[in-house]
């Protein structure tokens, strides 16, 4: 549940500062904060004085994008507060402005009345405070991560991101990467394989691992046999079929089905076929298509047992009363 606030406040925050993009692809994360100057500002600073006001102050040493003074008080949410460290240096983007539907604003920002804050990362959730590490560094560079540039230095400094702890820099790289096909495409074995040793890691949050598999799914199957195959397959049993419909697992266990599409063999059929009793018809209707691609004759029987038994979803009925009426 507080991945979703994360998320729910990540885009309500972010909506209000970036102009309106719904008719265009999402931006990788970095690609978002550094494409307005004018307003939303990436700074290297050192965290000092936490405020009462939800605030931490920064002493700020460098400027990656934008204007900055020496010093900004920032307000921030509890969670930020509570994990930034007095003294430790930072990379953080943060904004005076905010959008308005006021047509009297030219421009349509204006300054926000409560004072300067951190952004957030669309559809992460998290804020744009990540530990200053040589990687971090590397990655806002201007110019640095695009395509134009060294894909297998911008591949190494987001890997290593994704082996650290901070939610947030993880958020940062893995949606980086997620958002960024081209990279996956010049991935090295090697690279491959601290990507697998990233999802490997025990508690990593759903939304991320959901990301990761994503990402790998793009590689090779040499590069990913067997082990992301058996990655899905113990998401499934981890999960089994009945989610809390607010949090990220089910989206996860969906991705998980459907990358045995492409991951799986004969024998997932029946691992497949439990999904089908699945609270979320998403999930069902994704592993019903894995297992018609895998074994289409044992997708029918499936789905007639499923019909029979009469243990599921009434729309994941229709999908199924569908698929079976087309064979």
């Amino acid at each position: 549940m507080r991945s979703l606030i994360r998320l729910l406040y990540g885009l309500l925050v972010f909506a209000m500062m970036q102009p309106a993009i719904a008719a265009k692809r999402l931006a990788p994360p970095i690609e978002q904060l550094q494409s307005e100057p004018d307003h939303i500002n990436i700074v290297i600073a050192v965290a000092g004085e936490k405020a009462e006001s939800k605030g931490i102050k920064f002493s700020i040493s460098d400027r990656l994008s934008g204007e900055a003074p020496d010093e900004v008080l920032l307000r921030t949410d509890e969670e930020t507060i509570a994990d930034v460290v007095v003294g430790r240096s930072y990379i953080v983007a943060w904004s005076y402005l905010r959008r308005t539907r006021d047509r009297r604003v030219v421009g349509g920002w204006e300054k926000h009345p409560d004072g300067p804050f951190t952004v957030q990362l669309l559809g992460m959730g998290s804020t744009a405070v990540f530990e200053d590490t040589p990687d971090t560094r590397f990655l806002f560079t201007p110019g640095a991560i695009d395509e134009s540039g060294d894909s297998g230095r911008q591949i190494d400094a987001l890997l290593a991101q994704m082996q650290r702890e901070d939610f947030r820099s993880r958020s940062l790289v893995i949606s980086e990467l997620y958002l960024r096909p081209d990279l996956t495409e010049t991935m090295e074995p090697a690279q491959s394989e601290v990507l697998k040793t990233v999802l490997q890691k025990q508690g990593l949050d759903p939304q991320h691992r959901d990301f990761i598999i994503r990402s790998a799914l793009r590689l090779p199957r040499d590069l990913t046999d067997p082990w992301l195959g058996e990655e899905l397959r113990k998401i499934i049993i981890q999960h089994g079929t009945q989610y809390d419909l607010g949090s990220f697992v089910p989206g996860l266990v969906r991705t998980a089905a459907r990358g045995l599409q492409q991951a799986g063999v004969e024998t997932d059929i029946e691992l497949l076929s439990t999904l089908l009793y699945s609270n979320n018809p998403g999930v069902s209707k994704a592993a019903l298509v894995a297992m018609d691609h895998i074994d289409p004759e044992a997708a029918v029987v499936k789905a007639e047992q499923a019909i029979g038994r009469g243990w599921i979803h009434i729309e994941t009925r229709f999908a199924l009363e569908r698929y079976l009426s087309a064979h």
